[in-house]
């Protein structure tokens, strides 16, 4: 049965949104995206680092049964630095996504934590003033900051403030649980200004993430869960 123009534009709005809550870690890894139990999609990241400098990577699309009946993306990218206590100050970023709505390409120049121009084709019908945006990382930057492969000590219990061009939202983790070698942190996403995310956007809603420390003492993302309209909501590493 095909799906309807309200659940196509939920699970659109939610994949997009759990890209800007997903990780990027170093190297590279890839992510399937599940629905109630229902392959959604797949995740593709990747980061690298030079000194203080950083790029990345992070690529979203449908699979599966939404595959068949629609189609969405989010293919994004950053640069910017990172600090070695793991603060992220982005530079430029530059994304291209699909939803139900419309295709768009966002492109934002950042210059010391505040974005200075910001070009989104097609406009959306309601955006936050860039100039007061400051200390905010773009989707790419904030899920490279909260995910990527880092010491234990850096992974959970931080708030970062994303700015997608249009939309200010803030993820607060809380502070990890520890049991054996996996981290486990309580997460919320609060969208702040901006265009709401349609049929599937709330002012708030609650994730859990899940790390495993390797004997290196870094910690890996696992698993990311949410819940949603249509049910728990996975994104979980591959390999």
């Amino acid at each position: 049965m095909p799906l309807s123009n309200r659940v196509r534009g939920g699970l659109v709005a939610l994949a997009v949104c759990l890209a800007g809550a997903s990780g990027v870690p170093a190297e590279a890894a890839s992510f399937s995206f599940s629905v109630a139990g229902l392959p959604v999609g797949t995740m593709a990241m990747s980061s690298t680092t030079s000194g203080t400098s950083y790029s990345a990577t992070a690529d979203v699309d449908a699979t599966g049964l939404v595959g068949f009946f629609t189609s969405f993306f989010f293919h994004g990218k950053a640069n910017g630095t990172v600090a070695a206590d793991g603060t992220v100050v982005p530079a430029w970023f530059q994304a291209k996504s699909k939803s139900s709505r419309a295709v768009r390409e966002t492109t934002i120049d950042w210059k010391g934590g505040t974005p200075t121009k910001v070009t989104i084709v097609p406009p959306r019908d309601d955006n936050a003033d860039p100039a007061e945006q400051g200390g905010t990382l773009d989707p790419v930057s904030a899920t490279f900051r909260l995910l990527r492969d880092m010491p234990k000590a850096q992974a959970c219990n931080v708030t970062v403030d994303m700015f997608d061009g249009s939309r200010r939202s803030r993820l607060k983790v809380g502070p990890a649980q520890a049991k054996g070698s996996t981290l486990t942190c309580k997460g919320t996403y609060t969208r702040m200004k901006g265009e709401s995310l349609g049929t599937l956007d709330k002012t708030s809603f609650p994730f859990t993430l899940t790390f495993t420390v390797g004997a290196d003492g870094i910690a890996r993302a696992q698993r990311i869960e949410a819940p949603t309209n249509f049910g728990t909501a996975v994104v979980a590493r591959k390999g």
